[in-house]
């Protein structure tokens, strides 16, 4: 195991990288001496595995090591640093924001600021996303499961969207089109469908469902000069981690989920990742690469949903919060006479946020949002 300055503790969520798996569990034991952890309700990210019983992992099996949830330990948690030979007891662990950091990740490709990288993907939600990657469809010709989804697509208020390979525009010939919506990972393999027929057109160029997409000025210059389709209801990831940031730089779909989720490279299998780049026609699509394309889909829509709900709308919330309380926490017996009709009682706690030369946040968020 290469060397990781971190801090074990029980109860933290690892992502565990071996010569054959790619494991996500929760630490249930370690061992300095033996030199060994214990995952508890392991799942493996490459066969999409989900094991039964708890693995037992010797420290020479293990490549790369990272935390992914790190939960704030009880006063008398055991602390494990792989840079020590004994155990200690200690309220102290290590930050969120230092756990997470990525092999990869340099001052450069930082998306978010320590304070603004505040999100972990809680058991629950990576619960769900495996459920998503284990719903994930081929789609290769126009039968009933090609249309099935075509009805699932369109009734969802917004999906995920990712086409390969997309780098250089038009210059490139579609491979595949990767549609994710909360449930289910459709994966349509345009090589062996031959075409992106007129159903899937206007679906495509309908402003609902909203399209998540990443670099849309690439996929749209692809879509409309490959396929004549006019791409409608885009929410570009990049542009929405580029305004919360305030800083424009390239960073592709992988580094904005790195480091915005606070999701470690080794999840999308960089090996696989780099082949489906560098030959995206190579068929049949294997079970891995269907994997690493939906893994890129689903991490897209969770990362929609942490820049819109978190960052976009934080102000909003915030001001929905304040004004959800100007009642309840009165003792004032003449408090229900406040909330006659007409009443303006909590209205000053409505406050539009100017920046100067811009419109307010939540009109421009509104202008979003609307068909």
């Amino acid at each position: 195991m290469e060397h990781l300055d971190i801090t074990l503790q029980l109860g933290q969520m690892l992502l565990v990288q071996t010569a054959s798996e790619l494991l996500t569990g929760t630490l249930k034991y370690v061992d300095l001496n033996r030199k060994i952890i214990e995952l508890d309700n392991p799942y493996d990210q490459r066969s999409n595995c989900q094991y039964n019983s708890p693995q037992i992992l010797a420290f020479p099996q293990i490549q790369k090591l990272q935390i992914i949830r790190d939960d704030e330990p009880s006063s008398n948690s055991n602390s494990y640093s792989d840079t020590g030979t004994s155990a200690t007891s200690s309220g102290s662990h290590t930050s969120y924001g230092t756990a997470l950091k990525s092999p990869t990740s340099s001052p450069e490709n930082k998306v978010l600021s320590t304070e603004e990288s505040d999100v972990a993907l809680s058991t629950t939600e990576l619960e769900l996303i495996h459920e998503q990657l284990n719903t994930v469809i081929c789609i290769t010709q126009t039968d009933q499961k090609y249309h099935k989804a075509l009805v699932d697509i369109r009734v969802q208020p917004v999906v995920a969207l990712v086409m390969e390979p997309v780098d250089y525009g038009r210059a490139q010939r579609t491979s595949v089109m990767v549609i994710a919506t909360f449930q289910t990972v459709y994966i349509f393999d345009i090589i062996a469908l031959g075409s992106i027929f007129r159903e899937m057109k206007q679906l495509l160029e309908a402003e609902r469902p909203r399209k998540v997409v990443h670099y849309s000025h690439k996929l749209v210059d692809h879509l409309m000069n490959r396929h004549g389709v006019k791409l409608g209801g885009i929410f570009d990831t990049f542009v929405a981690v580029s305004l919360v940031r305030g800083i424009k730089e390239p960073m592709t779909l992988i580094e904005a989920v790195e480091n915005t989720l606070n999701i470690t490279r080794l999840f999308f299998n960089p090996e696989t990742e780099d082949n489906l780049h560098n030959n995206p026609y190579k068929r049949p699509l294997s079970l891995v690469a269907r994997q690493v394309l939906a893994k890129k889909a689903v991490l897209q829509l969770k990362l929609h949903e942490h820049l819109l709900h978190k960052h976009m709308l934080k102000n909003f919330y915030n001001q929905c919060d304040i004004f959800s309380h100007t009642f309840c926490e009165s003792e004032d017996a003449t408090m229900p006479m406040e909330m006659q009709r007409k009443s303006r009682a909590g209205f000053q706690h409505i406050k539009q946020t100017y920046k100067k030369g811009l419109k307010p946040i939540n009109y421009v968020i509104t202008k979003l949002f609307q068909p």
